[in-house]
């Protein structure tokens, strides 16, 4: 496999989740227009948040964990040593997948239980999903790890293909078969199936046949499991904790919010700065270079996030009702979504950010200091979600500030405690940088006021604020007077060097 370059990573990153997105997408305005914000809507989002914390953070630990190992093996050149524990971690997430099918299949009416907020109703509909969902349960995990291997090796391009692969499928089986009351939930497992069939392709030389999974090459490399499964465990209860305070509210709040949530965070996951961060970041040798590619990161994050949230707050509202104001998805659907929209947007920079700072920390071995981050970051959002909902009454926006907030923590706890790995963010430089960036993106706010009615609605709104947007972006990027201006060129060089060449 041809080893690919940080910047070609973000390239196909930026390319497949594209068309990812769009699939994905274009799913959503199909089941909008179909079913609305409805209790069938709300059963899948809350299913997919169960499947979170006890599928999803397996699966984001074991996608990270063998990394480290799997890298330092390849670099020299101890390909037995890699194939033994990439071929010995697939043996055990296929294990431990089935466990857990069976554990939730045999427990679904319990699990059922943890939707506090769901009437009996709903209740009954979330147990029924489970079986559904059993091939996502089986392949989801194994599949991430066919996805460290490819990283290892620097191939980056083919899990985001097969992520692609997951979106065009689901879109598909729900254009197609759209009337079908359990679409969505049997669709889903037929998106993991395709794609784990195409890694399954593309690692086979590497994870075939089977190996021990508990050999001294993959017990060295479980080594940081403990911390790590309570780390994404806390990340996933994040949105599990959202869904069961916001089912408390009416039929379809649930729905709202993750059709902001998922608006929110797309630039995020389009783009995906941690894709390929943790394999160039545990290349690195030197610690002097490990904290330019970290502060390097900062200033790239914080000129993504300012526009990023700038158009979310002037466009959000635009979006949803350009994208899914139809059939059954009424008005009021729109401002609803609208609402979560405004309260998250403020987390986009976090989510830039936190999932490359998550990887320094796990390439250093302070698995620790993540945890320590990320449960004084859930303890927030939980107290502020109770807070918010039931003392200041402010529904479903309040929902999504709580967690935007307990980002925000999260984040800033994150980069103090880098200080004690010996790194050194430069926070003058980067709080300079975020003023700069901000100025510019209230100056386009400002105008798009100026603008008249007609133009502030609606798709005018999308194509004016974007072209503003992405202008003053570009702008305060090239006549910047400190080390950015620098970074920003070189990187825009990159980029249309790439773009020339493919």
């Amino acid at each position: 496999m041809t080893p690919e370059s940080f910047l070609k990573s973000i390239g196909s990153s930026v390319l497949w989740k594209g068309f990812d997105r769009l699939a994905g997408l274009s799913k959503h305005i199909v089941i909008a227009a179909a079913i609305g914000l409805s209790a069938q809507l709300d059963v899948f989002y809350m299913g997919v948040a169960l499947l979170g914390l006890l599928v999803f953070s397996w699966a984001s630990m074991i996608d990270v964990v063998a990394v480290p190992g799997m890298v330092r093996a390849w670099q020299e050149n101890r390909h037995e040593d890699f194939r033994r524990i990439a071929a010995g971690m697939f043996t055990l997430t296929l294990i431990g997948s089935l466990v857990l099918a069976v554990l939730l299949y045999t427990g679904r009416s319990g699990i059922s239980a943890m939707a506090i907020g769901f009437e009996q109703e709903r209740r009954q509909l979330l147990a029924e999903a489970i079986p559904w969902l059993l091939p996502v349960i089986l392949l989801y995990i194994p599949m991430r790890l066919m996805g460290a291997v490819l990283r290892a090796l620097r191939s980056f391009s083919p899990f985001y293909q097969a992520e692609f692969i997951t979106a065009l499928a689901v879109l598909i089986c729900v254009w197609v078969y759209k009337e079908d009351g359990h679409v969505l939930l049997w669709s889903f497992s037929a998106g993991v199936t395709a794609s784990f069939l195409f890694l399954l392709y593309k690692t086979h030389r590497f994870i075939l046949p089977l190996a021990n999974p508990f050999s001294p090459q993959v017990r060295g490399a479980l080594n940081m499991v403990p911390g790590l499964l309570v780390l994404q465990g806390a990340q996933y209860i994040y949105v599990l904790t959202d869904r069961m305070f916001i089912s408390f509210l009416p039929e379809g709040a649930v729905s709202a919010l993750a059709y902001g949530f998922t608006l929110v965070s797309l630039l995020p996951l389009l783009i995906a700065l941690n894709g390929s961060f943790i394999t160039v970041f545990a290349e690195q040798k030197e610690i002097s270079n490990k904290n330019a590619r970290l502060n390097d990161l900062v200033s790239i994050a914080i000129f993504l996030g300012a526009g990023s949230t700038a158009f979310m707050l002037i466009a959000g509202q635009s979006m949803v009702q350009v994208m899914l104001e139809r059939g059954v998805f009424t008005a009021s659907d729109t401002a609803s979504v609208a609402q979560a929209i405004n309260a998250y947007a403020w987390m986009i920079l976090p989510l830039f950010l936190i999932g490359s700072l998550d990887q320094v920390f796990q390439v250093e071995g302070k698995v620790g200091l993540m945890v320590r981050r990320t449960v004084l970051g859930l303890i927030t959002n939980i107290i502020l979600n109770a807070w918010f909902l039931f003392g200041l009454g402010w529904g479903l926006f309040g929902v999504a500030m709580a967690t935007s907030i307990s980002y925000w923590v999260m984040l800033l706890t994150g980069l103090a405690s880098t200080r004690r790995l010996g790194y050194t963010i430069e926070k003058f430089r980067h709080t300079r940088w975020l003023a700069w960036n901000t100025a510019s993106v209230f100056l386009v706010y400002t105008a798009l006021n100026t603008l008249p009615v007609t133009v502030q609605l609606g798709v005018p709104s999308l194509f004016v604020a974007a072209f503003l947007i992405g202008v003053a972006m570009l702008l305060a990027g090239i006549f910047y007077r400190g080390y950015e201006q620098a970074l920003i060129k070189a990187t825009l060089n990159r980029i249309f060097r790439q773009g020339v060449q493919l």
